[in-house]
């Protein structure tokens, strides 16, 4: 009944480390290349829970867009567009926040992690998942790439799919299944107990993809280990080297298991290894971080690429609108 669509959301905060990559981005282009309808959003609305400063908010679009673009993600195959760019979002969101409470959203695990004090809770995170909600019903999205973190999210979507149908009588809404993704395997570099995250403090704790080659290898050399010099697999002993086999594995896409075979077979110790991986990140990345680079350096271009995503993204949202808003009882 329902095209099979893929809708791809990722928060424009600069650059994207290569944790974003190995559990998200490269899945969205294996996608792309097999075939499937993508939609790239860059959930820039999403980025404003609490305020930013514009001209950061504006830069990181910008830098986001591109990354992607470089890594993959064909403004000729998929469409690419600015979250902020379609009016639709917001207004489907109001109308289906009328479908749920605030009850419903307040148990979704994410939102009371953010919550730290609750007689100030910011109105954008009690909207957010309702937004999120209204970014997915909005293409009619029937296949989501996430983490498990994002059940919940998925969950009041479909929530909100039976409250329209529930009272409206009309099944326009397929209910969009998960694609699992990884989103939180790669950990921090200096701290292998946490996920890698742009909201840690210290650089060195992660890798963004569009670093130069110094960095790479700084990066990579000072990561977290241990004292056992040896080559071996073990998340719960040995975090910080099972991290970097992931990111390994990750970029080569070799088992986890062939990778320490070959590690032992020649004897490779913690810091040969690293010097390894750090020039297989360098290799992989090298002609992206080129490509991002003239892109940056033509913005018109970039910005001409976004808004050829608008147009497109717009013509399937307004027929969604409009349905929504006929049935509603507005047009």
């Amino acid at each position: 009944m329902f095209p099979r669509r893929v809708l791809c959301g990722i928060q424009p905060s600069s650059v994207p480390h290569i944790g974003n990559y190995l559990g998200a981005i490269k899945k969205w282009i294996d996608l792309q290349n097999s075939g499937d309808n993508l939609i790239v959003m860059l959930a820039d609305l999403h980025a404003v829970t609490i305020p930013r400063e514009p001209d950061v908010l504006r830069k990181s679009v910008l830098e986001t867009a591109a990354s992607l673009i470089a890594c993959g993600i064909d403004p000729k195959r998929s469409i690419i567009y600015r979250q902020s760019d379609l009016y639709h979002h917001t207004q489907l969101a109001w109308l289906l926040g009328t479908l749920t409470t605030v009850q419903k959203v307040a148990h979704i695990p994410t939102y009371k992690s953010k919550v730290k004090d609750e007689s100030s809770i910011p109105l954008g995170l009690i909207l957010y998942p309702v937004l999120q909600s209204a970014d997915i019903l909005l293409f009619k999205t029937t296949h989501l790439p996430i983490g498990e973190d994002q059940i919940p999210h998925l969950q009041l979507c479909t929530y909100m799919i039976e409250k329209f149908y529930h009272y409206y009588k009309q099944n326009i809404f397929p209910v969009p299944q998960m694609m699992a993704t990884e989103t939180n395997r790669i950990r921090s570099l200096r701290h292998p107990e946490q996920k890698m995250s742009k909201s840690d403090w210290e650089e060195r704790s992660r890798i963004d993809i569009m670093d130069d080659e110094k960095i790479i290898r700084e990066h990579v050399m000072k990561a977290l280990t241990d004292f056992n010099a040896k080559i071996s697999y073990d998340r719960q002993t040995r975090p910080g080297v099972t991290n970097l086999i992931d990111i390994y594995s990750g970029i080569t896409n070799q088992p986890v298991e062939t990778i320490v075979a070959e590690a032992e077979k020649e004897n490779l110790n913690t810091g040969a290894f690293k010097k390894r991986l750090a020039q297989i990140i360098i290799e992989h990345f090298r002609s992206k971080r080129i490509e991002y680079l003239k892109l940056m350096d033509d913005r018109s271009h970039l910005l001409s690429i976004l808004n050829e995503g608008r147009e497109r993204a717009h013509e399937i949202a307004d027929k969604t609108l409009n349905e929504v808003k006929h049935i509603m009882g507005f047009n």
